[in-house]
């Protein structure tokens, strides 16, 4: 066994000496050596989880999967407010980006010679008082602007402050002062990469004249800009005397009209008698109609409108049928009285109630509306509740009809701002009609629609019969929302739907 030994042990030796030759250079050694201690310094750097994270990262996992499995389950649209917002994360990058872009928008369009007035800073205890998100400079200034855009009648330009105002006041003071200073940063510096590239090319002696020729180039500049500023505010002004023009016009014209009535007072009682008499719908539209032009008529006769515009007849027609709805509305608006008035309030299941329980649980991203993502971020559309909101300000059919195409039209300006790179077309806007309806909720919805029908639907004409149109349809889905909800919840294994949105019997009061 000795002898077996001392025979591997020089057999050994050779294998070693065969892997490592003796003439290898001392260079090559220390090359492999310190390659072999840089991959170990590598693995010596890893941190190793100890226990506890592992059993936490375990536990999140676990909480992670078991979300994963219950949120496909739900539909979007029956979410809770935390699940909700885990689906749609709200990013406050987006947010910034987004609020800069509608606020360089409302602010290229402003008057800047119009500053507003902000009241100091509350005080407490001799200190400031900043809980008050109130005292946001930037939402003044919106405010003032917003105020001169009413003024003027600027629809496109209400929409547009109105978002900027409600993307604006979500931040602080101090994110205010960033969004500022982002916007000041990019009128300072160039923006495009080749513009820089320009620069680089040009050469020292280009450099130094241009440094020379900078005093002068940036007076020009502020020449430009002052002479601009002046343009925008003399147009402003001429916009505020037009419009100043316009309501003392019509306010001149709906005197005259007052007067021309006052000597009619009589006629007037007879109409509203035999309007009394009228039970069929088609009687009482021609019967108003009758009374409008023997009105029209009597005011082409008379003497102080033998020397009117076309304007202004326009306008004394519109006084006149003013006034002549207004003396009748609950008449027009409501056949059977008392019977139309309690069931739009008070018997149950009515469009109102209907309306009002989905609006507790339709959100922008219920499957049934297929708003699309794009505008998403861009709900609940708050200024064109408040235009639809006011309908039932309005007695004439006309003015409604008004009132409903001015929130189109907001619709349409805010589907714009929020998507710069395509015109919004109707699958776009009929979607985001129906939820501006849900959440606002106007009331004798559908009462109102038989009264436009019943007095105005043969003088729509244009984007009037374009905008009523889609706003029928808009109403009729509404209408099914409940039957679609309960259909796709029974003929999936999902969970019973919300209560809220059980099916609704169909509404008995047709348009």
């Amino acid at each position: 066994m000795a002898a077996f030994r001392k025979k591997d042990k020089p057999e050994k030796e050779e294998v070693v000496s065969e892997r490592i030759p003796q003439d290898e250079p001392l260079p090559r050694q220390n090359m492999q050596d310190q390659a072999a201690e840089d991959i170990l310094d590598k693995y010596r750097n890893i941190k190793r989880p100890s226990p506890s994270d592992r059993a936490a990262a375990t536990s999140y996992d676990s909480q992670e999967v078991c979300e994963e499995d219950v949120l496909p389950n739900m539909p979007a649209d029956d979410l809770p407010d935390s699940a909700s917002q885990t689906a749609q994360p709200q990013d406050s990058k987006f947010s910034f980006s987004d609020a800069k872009k509608k606020l360089r928008l409302a602010l290229c369009s402003a008057d800047s010679v119009v500053c507003p007035i902000t009241l100091p800073a509350s005080t407490r205890n001799g200190l400031p008082d900043h809980a008050d998100h109130e005292d946001n400079e930037i939402v003044c200034f919106l405010k003032v602007q917003l105020a001169e855009a009413i003024n003027l009648q600027d629809k496109s330009q209400m929409a547009q402050i109105q978002e900027t105002t409600r993307c604006v006041s979500r931040f602080d003071a101090r994110t205010c002062r960033k969004l500022l200073a982002a916007i000041a940063e990019d009128y300072r510096y160039p923006r495009t990469r080749g513009h820089v590239q320009v620069h680089r090319l040009h050469g020292e002696r280009d450099r130094l004249q241009g440094r020379k020729r900078a005093p002068y180039i940036a007076y020009l500049t502020r020449c430009r800009q002052g002479l601009q500023t002046s343009q925008a505010h003399l147009e402003r002004l001429l916009q505020r005397v037009l419009r100043d023009k316009e309501v003392a016009n019509r306010y001149f014209t709906t005197v005259c009209v007052r007067l021309l009535l006052e000597h009619m007072e009589a006629k007037m009682q007879g109409f509203i008698r035999a309007f009394q008499g009228c039970t069929a719908a088609d009687e009482k539209t021609a019967s108003v109609e009758d009374f409008l032009r023997y009105l029209y008529g009597a005011m082409a006769h008379d003497a102080i409108w033998q020397y009117a515009s076309e304007e202004q007849l326009q306008d004394a027609q519109m006084a006149i049928e003013r006034s002549v709805m207004n003396r009748i509305f609950k008449l027009a608006f409501y056949p059977n009285q008392d019977g139309d008035i309690l069931r739009d309030q008070y018997v149950p299941l009515t469009p109102h109630e209907h309306i009002q329980r989905l609006s507790k649980v339709v959100t922008a991203n219920h499957r049934a509306l297929q708003i699309p993502e794009v505008y998403l971020k861009e709900a609940p559309w708050p200024s064109a509740q408040a235009e639809i909101r006011t309908i039932s300000a309005y007695k004439t059919p006309r003015d409604k009809v008004q009132c409903i195409l001015r929130m189109c039209s907001t619709i349409m300006n805010l589907l714009s701002l929020a998507n710069e790179d395509s015109v919004p077309g109707a699958d776009d806007f009929v979607p985001v009609l129906v939820f501006v309806l849900i959440k606002a909720n106007p009331p004798c919805l559908l009462s109102t629609i038989q009264y436009i029908n019943n007095f105005y639907a043969s003088r729509l004409t244009g984007e009037e019969c374009y905008w009523w149109m889609q706003f029928t349809a808009a109403v009729e889905f509404i209408k099914t929302i409940d039957d679609r909800k309960t259909a796709c919840a029974h003929a999936s294994t999902n969970p019973p739907p919300h209560p809220a949105l059980t099916p609704a019997p169909p509404l008995c009061h047709s348009v």
